[in-house]
């Protein structure tokens, strides 16, 4: 009950800024479960599946779609406060600003504990409950980690400390910083949002934009990335994205066109990729033979 009861966290969370609260947003976290989920092998899936009935979180239940985002509803409870770190690594990019080349990133990064989870989850914990934990952190981080502005912090005479995935880089419109705007995969997905319980027609639609992403970049054709399943190899792609896409803007303007087009597309090939990705992280860890 006192979990639930801090849920009312939420009409404080809704007066930060967006970026504060959420990575991917809904829609692309699911999108990266459903496209992971789709491609499971039988006993993969049925892991899953089963996994899944034992998470809860305020009244909320899961499944293979949904548990992309369990992890974000759980940062309503502010005993979870500590798991903030894990959603982002800040590599540095330093923006016209010498390199620092005692610069650190910090111990606890998104990198760091999907390895923890894959390693816990390939020994088993001998307890489903913390399983099905373990694999709520692996959907979600798997997003998060393919998600350029989370795997970099912008560094420049202005925000020497770093510009906190673009949070501090405003915008002009909705939404009014960078960050904001890639957790909404620069409006690919229409800045639409279901609402949970999802009703069918918001699963079809779901699985409408799941379709197009694959159509658009398919696993036979990008079979190389497909079958990169390295972390740290998927950050440092985001963090090159972060570098030559996302600041290629002008502060406090508004996206041209051609911005919005290329984000877009970028956001879509990261989304359809950690999919791929994770299916084959769970097909591992979970395989039919076994």
């Amino acid at each position: 009950m006192r979990k639930c009861l801090s849920a009312i966290l939420l009409v404080t969370v809704l007066l930060l800024p967006r970026s504060a609260a959420f990575a991917w947003g809904e829609t692309g976290h699911m999108l990266v479960s459903l496209v992971a989920y789709q491609r499971l092998h039988p006993a993969a899936k049925a892991r899953v599946d089963a996994l899944n009935k034992t998470i809860r979180f305020c009244g909320k239940t899961y499944d293979g779609t949904t548990i992309g985002v369990w992890m974000d509803d759980i940062k309503a409870d502010s005993t979870h406060d500590d798991m903030r770190v894990w959603h982002y690594i800040d590599i540095p990019f330093f923006d016209g600003v010498a390199v620092d080349p005692t610069y650190k990133i910090d111990e606890e990064n998104a990198v760091a504990r999907i390895r923890w989870a894959q390693e816990a989850l390939r020994k088993g914990t001998g307890s489903d409950k913390h399983d099905a934990e373990l694999l709520g952190y692996l959907f979600h981080l798997v997003g998060d980690v393919h998600q350029p502005v989370h795997a970099v912090t912008r560094i420049t005479a202005k925000s020497p400390k770093g510009d906190a995935g673009g949070n501090g880089f405003k915008l002009v419109g909705v939404p009014d910083n960078l960050h904001w705007y890639w957790d909404e995969a620069a409006g690919a997905f229409n800045f639409w949002s279901p609402e949970r319980p999802l009703e069918e027609r918001d699963r079809r639609r779901l699985e409408e934009f799941a379709r197009a992403v694959t159509t658009e970049f398919p696993a036979d054709k990008n079979a190389a990335a497909a079958q990169e399943l390295n972390p740290d190899a998927w950050a440092r792609e985001s963090h090159v994205l972060a570098t030559t896409v996302v600041y290629n803007l002008p502060e406090n303007s508004a996206p041209t066109d051609e911005y919005n087009a290329r984000a877009r597309a970028v956001a879509r090939q990261r989304i359809a990729l950690a999919g791929y990705r994770l299916a084959q992280v769970l097909n591992q860890l979970f395989p039919d033979n076994k």
